[in-house]
């Protein structure tokens, strides 16, 4: 059983460093809300400053475990991320800049590099808000949770979908199948930000994409999402649906801006309304697209 790292002036909390998922996951268990897993912290130290949540008893720091921050590419090419993962580390590995440059592009865009040097990848996904989800959504991220005994691995957006995660879990990994960029033509990504880059919290919008077109220039493959605030990121599937096997055209894109529009489920706040989230996302959304088409990739693209 680990031991606390150090006991802070009174009414602090204790500061714990187990070294295995089942050791850390027995203390949350023994503690339950009065006890917070913590990794790079830095999205839990603005809501304790805020006031936003109150300072816990007991702090489990993850950071001794070295299964929950490495990264790795399987024989089927499935990338494995701990969720302890610094999103600096992230950035800088040549891996991930090779078959993944969409998500390190979305690390790029979080915050200072002095925060994206603390900050994990799994405390921005743990938030269910975090900037890093719309592009974990387009590319079919899974995510594995354990309690301390036994893993089960469900896709990112059935986690979002489900309950806020209890005293009886933790996320133990994040996989994406990695991409293969030798058909530049065809296959196109994009992800973008819109607002309050200069702190560590949500951005007003968030949007990120996936396109592959077929060499007939209709749609092979797409997805969409978008997130921003307090609204939980979320992938358009029936208008992902409704595109694939259509060809890239004005009328699609018209299509596709009405629906983003009217099936955003955006959240207002003290910054932004619901109506210009709406607008906003799908104006970003349709606007890469509408490159895209620009390019030659719609059926009624103009030559260039």
């Amino acid at each position: 059983m680990s031991v606390p790292l150090h006991l802070l002036p009174e009414q602090q909390p204790l500061v714990w460093q187990p070294t295995s998922v089942e050791e850390a996951m027995h203390l949350k268990q023994k503690w339950g809300d009065d006890a917070v897993l913590i990794s790079g912290g830095t999205w839990l130290r603005t809501r304790w400053e805020n006031g936003v949540s109150p300072l816990p008893q007991h702090l489990i720091s993850l950071g001794r475990i070295q299964a929950l921050s490495g990264l790795a590419i399987d024989a089927g090419g499935l990338i494995h991320i701990g969720p302890s993962l610094h999103l600096a580390d992230l950035m800088d590995n040549e891996l991930m800049r090779a078959r993944c440059r969409l998500l390190v592009q979305a690390c790029a865009e979080i915050a200072a590099p002095s925060v994206r040097n603390l900050a994990s990848i799994g405390g921005n996904v743990v938030t269910r808000t975090g900037d890093l989800i719309p592009a974990l959504l387009v590319l079919d991220a899974m995510v594995i949770c354990s309690d301390g005994h036994t893993e089960r691995c469900v896709p990112l957006e059935e986690w979002l979908e489900g309950p806020v995660q209890s005293s009886f879990e933790m996320m133990t990994g994040i996989t994406v199948p990695t991409i293969e960029y030798t058909d530049e033509e065809h296959t196109f990504g994009f992800y973008l930000k819109v607002g309050r880059r200069e702190t560590f919290t949500p951005s007003v919008v968030t949007v990120a994409g996936k396109l592959r077109i077929a060499p007939d220039r209709t749609i092979q493959g797409i997805a969409i999402a978008a997130g921003g605030g307090s609204a939980v990121p979320a992938r358009f599937n029936e208008l992902e649906a409704i595109a694939i096997g259509q060809p890239l055209s004005k009328q699609l894109l018209q299509c596709l801006h009405k629906g983003i529009s009217e099936g955003f489920n955006a959240v207002a706040d003290d910054y932004a309304g619901v109506a210009y989230r709406k607008q906003t996302a799908a104006n970003l959304i349709v606007s890469e697209c509408y490159k895209i088409w620009r390019k030659g990739g719609g059926a009624d693209a103009p030559k260039s």
